[in-house]
């Protein structure tokens, strides 16, 4: 029944995206957790197994945002000039569920969105228009991503436990300039496929250096989301995370180029149920 369902996940984020609406995501999320209680999936502390639920906040800034629509005819600009370097709260929400010693299954919702105006120096074609310069132009940034995660941990010894697996991440990006009566939007929705990795080392009992990451590269682009962090173990239940992440990729194809260089300051809270 889960393999079902992954084929039918894969089918849904190849088509179009413009008639996707992001309640659909919420539907899949939804769909997939009643998989796991329909087939006995949801862990049980009984036998080993574990539930967690982790939200995560900080700071967010932007050290690069390249961009080119059309990327055959359009104009390349630095979206930065628009939307500024300086860091906004962001969160992002995670689901966990441990399957014995060795088997994880995680979902996230990671959404990010940066608003802001500024000028260009000189014209920028941009979908199907010419934005002038000196006059201000309000530009929207927005990556949303939805992801779901498999890791399975092979080796654990000593202070060390490493695990690595696959990932299926979806994303929601927009770009939108404004100036004056003048609005061109770019929306795009796609799958995309990642290998994951995972590294914990144990400097005593209740505090760890957790390395993880996510990340594939292409022809035509790529994408990775790593981080860095200290897990300190508050009580049986409660876990303490703070730490540094980074959001780095794009895509270089017919119809966008954009790359970017997103960096997180984390602080986070892991609730085992």
């Amino acid at each position: 029944m889960v393999t079902e369902f992954c084929f039918v996940f894969l089918e849904m984020f190849n088509k179009k995206s413009s008639m996707i609406k992001k309640e659909s995501f919420v539907s899949l999320i939804f769909i997939l957790s009643m998989v796991f209680i329909s087939t006995g999936f949801i862990p049980d502390k009984a036998s080993g197994q574990a539930v967690s639920v982790e939200v995560e906040s900080g700071a967010v800034w932007f050290s690069r945002n390249d961009v080119r629509i059309p990327n055959d005819g359009g104009t390349k600009f630095d979206m930065i000039n628009l939307i500024g370097i300086d860091a906004e709260a962001y969160f992002r929400l995670r689901l966990q569920a441990q399957f014995g010693d060795r088997h994880t299954i995680r979902l996230l919702y990671a959404p990010i969105q940066k608003q802001g105006m500024g000028f260009f120096s000189d014209p920028v074609t941009f979908e199907n228009s010419i934005f002038e310069e000196i006059i201000p132009v309000n530009g929207t940034y927005v990556f949303n991503t939805y992801r779901l995660t498999y890791r399975y941990t092979f080796y654990e010894r000593g202070r060390w436990a490493l695990g690595a697996g696959a990932a299926a991440l979806v994303r929601d990006a927009k770009v939108e300039l404004v100036q004056r009566d003048m609005r061109e939007t770019n929306t795009d929705v796609g799958f995309v496929p990642l290998l994951h990795f995972n590294a914990n080392y144990r400097l005593y009992s209740d505090l760890a250096v957790v390395f993880d990451a996510e990340s594939l590269a292409g022809v035509q682009g790529r994408a990775t989301d790593a981080s860095l962090h200290f897990d300190y173990r508050v009580s049986r239940n409660l876990r303490f995370l703070l730490g540094y992440r980074v959001l780095e990729g794009g895509a270089d194809v017919e119809d966008v180029y954009n790359f970017s260089w997103i960096n997180f300051g984390s602080i986070g809270l892991r609730l085992i149920l």
